[in-house]
Order: structure tokens, then sequence, then C-alpha cells
């Protein structure tokens, strides 16, 4: 299956990108506290959407597997039904009547498996489908939030407002769809998330293949097989809900008394780095990503 990237030129034929931005700040003023505000929900339009494209793009290889196996499970029914002799001829070579009505179930329960796993397939290839339609409309609103992200940061640099045309210009990058995130093994992680953000600082510290805002993480990084409980353990990302979007944060240590030390961004400020030391019950914590 093409990766689901392909799906935008058929959303902008579709005219799917002529969609309205969110209406959280459409009517906001030009204030830079507004502006501000403006970008940060602009940054979780586009993780969400990256999210989203991703367990698309996730789910459809998976299936892809799944169906190759159904495929072959119904090949070799298939062909073991065509080897099975017709019942005039099993009725003569049987050698009783119940060996002969043995037989006739046989088939109906291998006719009934056949069909019950084409009915499977056919289920997977509608679910794909399904997948793709979310996907080309998160396509179209990456599109839509990229463009935006440019007019806030020619805004910006006419109002003189360096740290917010830094980060509008940030978020245009990260907006912009590309390959299945990968990593030799060797020199500096890939980081396709939007600069400045606590997303973005913890996807240096460690590799993180999955997309979505910091909130989203925690169901995310399960698609990928990530391990995760509720024990700090030094490397492992702490997920949290000190901010309506979520927040990550890196843990350096875990200190003897029970608390644990992290490293952040955007905690304190954008694009500013600090630590913490947390103890148990502190922050509305979700969990640790291992």
């Amino acid at each position: 299956m093409k990766k689901i990237t392909a799906l935008l030129v058929a959303a902008i034929a579709a005219g799917v990108i002529g969609m309205p931005v969110s209406s959280a700040y459409a009517a906001s003023p030009d204030s830079p506290a507004a502006l501000l505000a403006k970008v940060d929900a602009l940054n979780n339009q586009v993780e969400q959407a990256n999210g989203k494209v991703d367990a698309a793009n996730h789910k459809l290889s998976q299936d892809q597997k799944l169906e190759a196996t159904l495929n072959l499970q119904i090949g070799a029914l298939a062909r073991l039904q065509y080897k099975r002799p017709v019942l005039v001829v099993q009725f003569f070579e049987a050698g009783s009547v119940s060996q002969v009505l043995d037989d006739i179930t046989n088939d109906r329960l291998m006719a009934d498996k056949q069909r019950n796993l084409l009915l499977q397939a056919r289920e997977l290839r509608h679910q794909d489908q399904l997948a793709r339609d979310s996907a080309t409309a998160s396509l179209a609103s990456l599109v839509i939030s990229r463009d935006e992200a440019k007019k806030l940061a020619d805004q910006a640099v006419a109002q003189r407002n360096a740290e917010l045309a830094e980060r509008a210009r940030a978020i245009a990058a990260a907006s912009t769809p590309g390959p299945p995130i990968t990593w030799s093994g060797i020199g500096p992680y890939p980081n396709h998330f939007a600069y400045g953000y606590c997303t973005w600082y913890v996807a240096n510290k460690r590799f993180i293949p999955w997309f979505g805002n910091a909130i989203d993480w925690w169901p995310n990084a399960r698609a990928y097989g990530q391990a995760e409980g509720q024990a700090p353990r030094v490397g492992a990302v702490m997920v949290t809900r000190e901010s309506g979007y979520g927040h990550v944060a890196y843990v350096e240590a875990v200190n003897g008394d029970g608390s644990w030390t992290v490293s952040e961004m955007n905690f304190v400020g954008w694009n500013r780095v600090s630590t913490r030391i947390i103890h148990p019950g502190q922050v509305p914590l979700v969990g640790f990503i291992y």
C-alpha cells in the first residue's frame, strides 16, 4: 500500500483544504499574548494531524501483513477443498455412513472458515479505506496550518515580535508531512516536532518515532510497542497533564527519597530548558514511557 502522503493531491482536488481553521482563535485580537496563544493552538493542530496520519500509516502497514496472512489461509483452504473427492466418491470410498457424515461436516466447517476469512479480509479493506479518508482530511488540515503559520510569521515580523516569528516558522516547518521516521542508530536523533516545545526537546534526548502533541504520546507510543508504567526510570519520558496540550519531560535521575529529576523545555518559557525535582503526587502524572 502506498503511504498516505500521496492522498494530499486527492484532498486538494476534492476541495477539502477549504475547511475553516479552528474557531478557537479565528476571531482573536492581534495582541502579542493572543498571537502567542494562536501559535500554541496551531502547533496543537499540527501535532494532532501528524499523529493521525502516522496512526493511519501504522494501521495500513499492520493490516497489509494481516491481509497477506488471511489470503494465504484462504488459498490453502481452497486448495484443500479442490483436492477432496466429490460426495459420490466419498460415499463409495467410505467404510460407513458415519464416515460420510463426518466428511460432510468437515466440508461445511471448511466452507464456514473460508467464508469467515473472506469476511475478515473485506472488513480490513473497509477499515483501511476509513483510515485513508481520515488521513486525507488530516493532511488537508496540515496544509491549512502551514499556511496559517506562515501568515503569523509575516505578521510577527511586521510587529517586530522575534519570538512569535521564530515559533511560527518552526510550526510551518513541522507541518510538512514526510516519510516515516527512522534512525540508523548513529548520529543525532531525527526530530519532526516543532522547535522550542517540550516535544522537540525530548525528541532530542531519545528516539521518538511517533507523532502527536504531548498528551497524545501516551497512546501513540503504545502503538510502537513502547513499554509504559507509573514508576520513574532514568531515560524515561514523563507524560503529564500540566497544560491543555499535555507536557513531556525527560527523566534524568531517580532519587533515593522516591522523587525524580527531569529536564524539560517550554515549562518556564518557550525554548527554555529547565530542571525540576518532582515528588509522587506533585504533578498530574499520566505515566512514563520507557
